[in-house]
């Protein structure tokens, strides 16, 4: 099958916008409403919707950060798991129950466009679409809460270190990196943009270069963005689209230990397993 737009996009210049149809597209709308919602309750209420070590639902400010300890992204966090509320502590509570419901549905947008081009790879490099790393149990929606401050930048340059990040945000400052210079990206609720990361580049051999991005200071009062990460499975090997010279790589081992970048700890190996009070 010859590739989508999105896919040969892709492929082309390492990035790639994605269109919403208009149900799509309100899924999206309906998600920022909720997370904004959840992430204006109390600091308590939201932080009895977090794991202990921070990777299922509510991260609070100063968890992570894309170079430096020092310099921690100027956001707090909530991340949703293989389309499972389980993963979420406390899952059931009014306070968080409509947010899970948004999540889930925008969720399953994200996944069909995430579907399509890691099927459309696979064929790329003269494998059957079924030969696409399996992704929705190992995957996760991110969203981020960026709060106000006097920085330049928000978050620093860095790559994401998944497979694909489909990111859209309600307000300016994402910057991505053309030719070694850092340019204003708009991303709105019915355009998303494709950003391939590490995993991606060793699936492709080198074909596929991670997409640098930054996100600048418009000292907004407020700003939320959406992240999809695809990740492949975390439980068993996963070889590459294409093979080049060097030895062979597990992309699973690197999909679970890419998060050590940004402060975060080794990703499950079954989050959609995960349980919790």
């Amino acid at each position: 099958m010859s590739p989508s737009a999105i896919t040969a996009e892709l492929l082309t210049h390492a990035r790639a916008t994605v269109d919403l149809p208009a149900d799509a597209a309100k899924t999206l709308t309906a998600l920022h409403a909720a997370a904004t919602g959840f992430f204006t309750q109390d600091e308590e209420v939201k932080r009895a919707h977090g794991s202990e070590d921070f990777t299922y639902g509510f991260r609070p400010y100063g968890r992570q950060y894309s170079i430096s300890p020092d310099r921690p992204d100027m956001n707090e966090s909530f991340t949703y798991w293989a389309d499972n509320p389980v993963t979420v502590p406390h899952h059931e509570a009014p306070t968080v129950m409509p947010f899970l419901q948004a999540l889930s549905d925008y969720w399953a947008v994200a996944a069909a466009i995430t579907e399509t081009v890691l099927a459309e790879l696979a064929t790329h490099y003269g494998h059957q679409p079924e030969a696409a790393p399996p992704f929705r149990d190992y995957s996760y929606l991110e969203i981020n809460w960026y709060h106000p401050s006097d920085r330049d930048l928000l978050q620093d340059r860095h790559e994401d270190g998944h497979l694909l990040t489909l990111a859209v945000s309600d307000g300016p400052g994402l910057e991505i990196e053309t030719d070694g210079r850092m340019d204003p990206f708009h991303v709105h609720d019915n355009r998303l943009l494709a950003m391939p990361g590490s995993l991606l580049t060793a699936m492709t051999g080198g074909d596929v270069p991670p997409l640098y991005h930054q996100v600048r200071n418009h000292r907004l009062p407020q700003r939320l963005t959406v992240l999809f990460l695809a990740n492949p499975p975390l439980d068993r090997p996963v070889p590459p689209f294409v093979y080049r010279e060097g030895r062979p790589v597990d992309i699973a081992h690197l999909a679970r230990t890419s998060g050590a970048m940004f402060g975060l700890p080794d990703a499950p190996t079954l989050p959609a397993a995960h349980t919790n009070g």
